[in-house]
């Protein structure tokens, strides 16, 4: 005999279902894993210290973050028996262009601004150095292994985490817009990246208010996609 129906989750009720903590345990289970594996592949791969791991170690270990980046919005997702929509993965035709237009823009142009500045005075400094080396690793199978990865993996997984998850979870604790910037911080932090943190922020607090702005992260998912895809696809032509 079939029970009473059970009345779908209301958005403010699943999102009091997670917070900080939750967070935390993302970036820590992530981590760790990755650590692990780099660890794992020096013994068994004979890697010397300081020595450039391969494309396919680099996207191990993008994957191993996943671990944590992706492993705490499933496990609170099914542990509470939520939709995906709770964090807002919603995603709709309508959500394409608009979101590749500003993650091309906020690429090909607001990064550039951000860093004419700094450039000016110190003109020796190539910020997409990290960038270049990683696309120069890639040939043949490696350029669809990068593709997968960076253009379409991570703007599902990091967006999830960070806009889906972390976002929601620092508004709770400290408000509307100190959880825009907190959640943004911390995006441009975990990817260890110190010369492109200034363009990883900006990037967070765009990706955060179009989440913010439409309820769901559809557009900030495409933007995301838009924003990888023309530095990957710039450097590949290059």
């Amino acid at each position: 005999m079939n029970g009473p129906p059970v009345d779908p989750v209301e958005p403010a009720v699943a999102e009091g279902q997670w917070g900080v903590r939750h967070v935390a345990a993302g970036l820590g289970i992530g981590w760790a894993v990755t650590v692990f594996l780099q660890f794992l592949l020096m013994v068994v791969g004979d890697y010397d210290v300081g020595e450039e791991f391969s494309l396919e170690a680099v996207s191990l270990f993008q994957v191993a973050l996943w671990f944590g980046l992706f492993g705490v919005p499933l496990w609170v997702v099914s542990s509470r028996g939520l939709e995906w929509s709770a964090l807002g993965l919603t995603l709709e035709r309508r959500d394409i262009l608009p979101g590749l237009a500003i993650g091309v823009f906020a690429q090909a142009l607001l990064v550039p601004a951000i860093y004419a500045p700094i450039l000016f005075f110190r003109d020796d400094l190539d910020v997409a150095a990290d960038a270049r080396d990683l696309v120069d690793k890639a040939d043949g199978l490696g350029v669809v292994l990068l593709i997968m990865v960076v253009v379409f993996g991570a703007p599902v997984v990091e967006e999830l985490f960070f806009r889906g998850l972390a976002l929601r979870a620092f508004e709770r604790r400290f408000g509307r817009w100190v959880g825009l910037v907190a959640s943004s911080l911390v995006f441009g932090l975990v990817h260890f990246q110190p010369l492109q943190f200034p363009a990883l922020v900006m990037f967070g607090l765009i990706a955060g208010w179009l989440a913010q702005r439409d309820g769901r992260l559809g557009r900030a998912i495409w933007a995301h996609v838009g924003f990888n895809a023309w530095t990957v696809g710039l450097l590949l032509w290059m």
